[in-house]
């Protein structure tokens, strides 16, 4: 074999190869395949029994070692004669003279995978001590000495790669190149350390359970789509799945349309979250560069998409729409008839809903052809954290619960004007749309109260994120246009000054909710009462950055 440097860089040739797999699929085949080149091999327990069945010879790992298996299965590998054949290096005349005065053989491929511990850990129930059984002490530690002696042994850490491994094999007549062995040296550091990472994750929360974060913070991901480019052209980007969570993006379908772009995912997942807490209600949003451009709960998911894009029309030109009931036709007819703009047709880019009947999904299909992305979306992520990673440092926070809603019975009116049950409750539900805009976020719209005091109907009429909050005002208000008189206004922080109020008095907006606890609220209270405006305070404030 050509070695530069004491490397082994050509292509190996396997005589003896360890088997000890917790996941069997796939095993017996791949070993059948490696004892017809001649290939030795030794199993643990399990991994042997299941190569009997099938009538392949290998030779049982306790005949190699020293020690038979011991201590409910929890030594079975950690022997000398193991670690040194698999961590000698071929090319090394000392670490070989070492081996062989010792009787210990060379072990040239290590077939490795771990105990479920994620799915262990995931189980509803499932007490401490399962989890901590299903800690793989062993599995890591064989794979990881593989993968350090790539140069001379040829690691197999996943299943996935056993064809691979077979069709070089029978290439090579019975070898495993030095490419192949690099990579797989690779792909085996990085599946224990997401195994390790998740460990430390799971005991972080069951042992130390009244501990919100723990001292270190891992986030262990794997490769899931590579879009074209980033958010511009000249940037290269490639989109992560977060291991150990179930829910999210990573299981939504695509039924229908391109590749998704960079900024598609950023739409997306801004948007999917906007419709969390209004499940009990037919409910439509419509996203522009992760702002909400409208939305609203009516009575049928059609009028609540009607609702939705007649807030700001224009701006749903390459939107990304999100729905939280199966579209129906009548719903996919409203989608890209673009009512009020100076177009009479909007190009929607994307369409999330959890399922779609045939008949619609076949117009949205026709709509714009493969530039509309229709995804099927499943659930939300379980993953329970936010993390926003800038310059260094590693920002961490608990996703915030939009199913969580503002109880009546916190909210204060400060105002002389009170405000009838009609206004009430159309505030409350605009209070839990701004929570959902960016900071500073100003929301108008208006709503539809039932004659037994339930929120029927709730729409937007104009959204505002600005710098400052007067900013944020103006936008919501030349938004709403006309349509502000009468309507509601819903703040997701203090009114620093009595300026936005004026702005909205002299709008005709006929009530304010908003957090309190600025200096000036004195004032901006006093403001209100000049216009006879109802001002509710929340006492808990809504940022989102």
């Amino acid at each position: 074999m050509p070695s530069t440097n004491g490397l082994q860089i050509g292509n190996l040739k396997i005589k003896t190869a360890l088997l000890s797999t917790f996941d069997k699929t796939g095993i017996p085949s791949f070993a059948k395949k490696l004892s017809s080149h001649g290939i030795s091999l030794i199993a643990t327990g399990g991994t042997l029994s299941a190569l009997e069945r099938e009538g392949i010879t290998a030779t049982a790992l306790e005949k190699v070692g020293h020690f038979p298996e011991m201590l409910d299965g929890r030594v079975k590998t950690l022997q000398p004669e193991i670690f040194a054949g698999i961590l000698a290096r071929k090319a090394d005349r000392d670490h070989m003279k070492q081996i062989t005065e010792k009787g210990i053989g060379t072990i040239d491929m290590v077939v490795c995978n771990f105990y479920a511990f994620e799915k262990t850990a995931s189980k509803e129930n499932s007490k401490q001590e399962e989890v901590i059984e299903m800690i793989d002490i062993g599995g890591p530690s064989i794979v990881r000495a593989a993968a350090k002696n790539f140069e001379s042994v040829c690691v197999v850490p996943s299943a996935r790669d056993y064809d691979k491994i077979v069709e070089e094999i029978d290439a090579l007549d019975g070898s495993v190149s030095y490419e192949t062995r690099k990579r797989l040296a690779l792909s085996a550091f990085e599946i224990v350390a997401a195994y390790d990472i998740a460990i430390y994750n799971t005991l972080s929360s069951r042992l130390e359970p009244n501990q919100e974060f723990p001292n270190s913070f891992y986030l262990s991901a794997r490769a899931f789509e590579a879009p074209k480019y980033g958010e511009n052209p000249d940037q290269k980007a490639m989109i992560y799945a977060i291991n150990g969570t179930s829910g999210g993006l990573a299981d939504w379908k695509q039924l229908f349309g391109d590749v998704r772009s960079y900024n598609n995912y950023l739409d997306i997942a801004s948007a999917y979250e906007i419709l969390e807490g209004f499940e009990d209600y037919p409910s439509a949003a419509t996203v522009k560069h992760g702002q909400i451009s409208g939305f609203a709960s009516s009575t049928s998911l059609a009028d609540a998409y009607r609702l939705a894009h007649r807030c700001d029309p224009e701006a749903d030109f390459g939107n990304t729409t999100v729905l939280n009931r199966i579209v129906d036709s009548e719903t996919a007819k409203q989608v890209g008839k673009n009512e009020g703009a100076l177009d009479d047709s909007v190009y929607t880019e994307i369409v999330l809903a959890p399922g779609y009947e045939p008949e619609a999904l076949g117009m949205l299909e026709q709509k714009q052809k493969k530039k509309m992305r229709i995804i099927q979306t499943t659930s939300p992520s379980s993953y329970p954290f936010d993390v926003k990673l800038m310059e260094g440092l590693t920002l961490v926070q608990k996703s915030p619960d939009y199913t969580k809603k503002l109880p009546r019975s916190k909210v204060t009116i400060e105002t002389k004007a009170m405000p009838d049950d009609r206004a009430f409750i159309i505030l409350l539900g605009l209070w839990e749309v701004v929570r959902r805009v960016e900071s500073n976020g100003i929301v108008i719209g208006d709503g539809q109260v039932s004659s037994s005091g339930k929120l029927e109907k709730l729409w937007t009429y104009g959204i505002g994120t600005f710098r400052k909050r007067n900013g944020a005002t103006k936008i919501a208000l030349d938004n709403a246009g006309e349509r502000a008189k009468g309507a509601f206004c819903a703040s997701d922080g203090f009114f620093p000054f009595s300026d936005s109020v004026e702005l909205l008095g002299r709008a005709g907006v006929k009530g304010i909710i908003q957090p309190g606890g600025s200096q000036s609220d004195r004032k901006v209270i006093e403001s209100s009462d000049k216009y006879g405006i109802p001002m509710l305070f929340t006492h808990e404030r809504a940022f989102k950055h």
